[in-house]
């Protein structure tokens, strides 16, 4: 099965949609286009722990009326959950980004695919993250991620929302670092898919 590399905040590829696509008439490269300009500072950390997980609002009056890669109708505050859901997951991890300054950067590197969609890959140019592709995973393969310190951002509400997924509490209920809702968690059952980040 082939692993989609970009997905929109509002609309998801299914992986046999992706396979009739021609990806490199839209100009998808499969790989990491070379940087243009040099990623953020790092500082590497562990959080195995899930206990120091970065939030940012998507809305924050500091970036949330930027345009949204390319997408001249979107703004990060309207479609931005699942960049602003990475760029948690990276500033967890010691990358000195904040949803403007990603959004910035993925425009800048090939970050994004139909203008706005985020191509999940790309940020592992800052050399903190691996993209494994998205999953279905089950409860207990979540949270034994979850422990390992990986970035496991969720499809949520139906297939229109991201959600960076921050520790288990059982009985399928999942903490979470929600860019847009001020909702904590979410249940195994809320969740369609994964994208997944070693």
């Amino acid at each position: 099965a082939l692993s989609p590399t970009a997905y929109s905040d509002k609309i998801s590829i299914n992986n046999a949609n992706l396979a009739l696509i021609d990806q490199s008439k839209l100009g998808i490269s499969s790989t990491v286009k070379p940087l243009i300009s040099t990623p953020p500072q790092i500082n590497h950390t562990n959080n195995a722990d899930n206990s120091s997980w970065v939030y940012y609002g998507q809305c924050d009056s500091t970036w949330g009326n930027n345009e949204l890669g390319t997408c001249d109708t979107q703004t990060i505050c309207t479609a931005g959950c699942a960049m602003s859901s990475v760029a948690m997951m990276l500033a967890t991890n010691g990358v000195d980004v904040n949803p403007g300054t990603l959004n910035s950067w993925l425009d800048s590197n090939g970050g994004y695919a139909y203008g706005c969609d985020i191509v999940w890959a790309s940020v592992d140019a800052f050399g903190v993250s691996s993209f494994q592709g998205i999953e279905e995973a089950d409860e207990s393969s979540i949270c034994n991620g979850l422990s390992a310190g990986h970035g496991i951002i969720a499809n949520v509400h139906n297939g229109a929302h991201w959600v960076l997924l921050t520790g288990c509490l059982g009985n399928g209920e999942f903490s979470v670092n929600d860019p847009y809702y001020s909702t904590t968690s979410y249940s195994i059952n809320d969740i369609l898919q994964e994208a997944v980040y070693h």
